[in-house]
C-alpha cells in the first residue's frame, strides 16, 4: 500500500521510466474487467438480471478499487514530490467565471470516443453507471458514495472532463482546453500542470477507440 509512503510502488523511483502520457498507466487486466462490466450491462438491459449480476461477480471489484485509492489518484502527487517543480500562479491571473466542465461533457466525450486521453483507456459516463445500478440495484452495484462504497468499476473507468492548463492556473473551461480523462488520470494529475508532474500535452495523444461509445445506446 502506498498511501502514505514517500514512494509509489507502481509509479517507481526511477524518473526516466514514467509514463510520459499519463500520470500512471493503469495494468493490462483493466481491459478484461471493462469487457466484463460491458457484458453485464447489456445482460441487464435485456433485462437478464440475475445473469448479469453473475457476470458482475466476476470482475475484481477489490483490486480496482485498491489500485485506484493507493496508487491511481495519488500518481501526481507521487510525481511531483520527487521532481520538486512548482510553477508558481500570477498574482493577477484572471480565473475562468465557468469552472464545472459539465457543459461541455458530452461534446468532449464524443470527440475522443469516451476514450481516457492520457492513458487511452476506454471510460463511461456517470449516466450509465448509475442506469445500470438501477437495473440491478444498489446491493449489487453502487454508483454513488464513498471510495469505499462505489464498485470498482466506477472507480476505474468512470469519464470525467479535465482541464489541461488547471482552472487554477488560468485554464479555459471550454472544448480546447478540456479531454476526456477516466477518474484514475484525473485525480492523479489534480491541479497540477503539466510541467510539475512532467507530462506530455495530452491534446496531442490524440488515443482513440473507434469501436467503443462508452456503453451510450
Amino acid at each position: 500500500m502506498c498511501r502514505g509512503k514517500k514512494q509509489c510502488v507502481e509509479l517507481g523511483i526511477d524518473i526516466s521510466l514514467w509514463n510520459k502520457k499519463s500520470p500512471l498507466q493503469p495494468p493490462k487486466w483493466f481491459n478484461n474487467e471493462i469487457k466484463l462490466f460491458e457484458i453485464a450491462f447489456e445482460l441487464a438491459l435485456q433485462n437478464k438480471i440475475r445473469e448479469s449480476i453473475d457476470v458482475l461477480s466476476k470482475i475484481r471489484d477489490l483490486d480496482l478499487r485498491s489500485w485506484y485509492v493507493e496508487h491511481g489518484q495519488l500518481s501526481g502527487r507521487f510525481r511531483n514530490r520527487e521532481l520538486e517543480i512548482k510553477i508558481q500562479k500570477s498574482k493577477n491571473i484572471l480565473l475562468d467565471k465557468l469552472r464545472s466542465p459539465d457543459k461541455y461533457r458530452k461534446e468532449v466525450f464524443e470527440r475522443d470516443n469516451y476514450t481516457c486521453q492520457y492513458c487511452g483507456g476506454k471510460v463511461i459516463q456517470k449516466e450509465i453507471f448509475k442506469k445500470y445500478e438501477n437495473l440491478v440495484g444498489k446491493k449489487y452495484f453502487r454508483a454513488t458514495g464513498t471510495n469505499a462504497e462505489r464498485h470498482g468499476v466506477v472507480l476505474a473507468f468512470r469519464a470525467n472532463a479535465d482541464h489541461v492548463i488547471p482552472w487554477s492556473h488560468g485554464g479555459k473551461t471550454n472544448s480546447k482546453n478540456l479531454v476526456t480523462s477516466c477518474w484514475s488520470c484525473n485525480y492523479g494529475k489534480s491541479g497540477y500542470t503539466l510541467k510539475e508532474i512532467k507530462l506530455d500535452n495530452p491534446r496531442d495523444n490524440s488515443f482513440s477507440n473507434n469501436d467503443w461509445n462508452g456503453l451510450v445506446f
